[in-house]
């Protein structure tokens, strides 16, 4: 299980906004498909999966607020579950 989290991208960022997500729960994702956007207050970014597999639920719905650091989406192996 490959955890989908909002990265610190600077020492002041405390949140971002979840933009959209591009993947549903249980589509299947590849290493580097793009599955949400999120924007801070400097930039717009694509949240992309490490690994392949299957998206597993939001913890987050668009227009969100989340910490950074907060995990927003877990990328499943085969025969896992959340």
């Amino acid at each position: 299980m490959e955890e989908v989290f909002v990265p610190a991208l600077g020492m002041a960022m405390d949140n971002a906004v979840l933009l959209e997500w591009l993947k549903n729960p249980g589509d299947p994702v590849a290493a580097g498909d793009v599955i949400a956007v999120i924007e801070t207050d400097k930039t717009t970014l694509d949240l992309t999966a490490e690994t392949g597999g299957v998206l597993g639920k939001h913890r987050y719905q668009p227009n969100d607020e989340v910490p950074v650091g907060n995990t927003i989406s877990v990328v499943l192996a085969p025969g896992e579950v959340e």
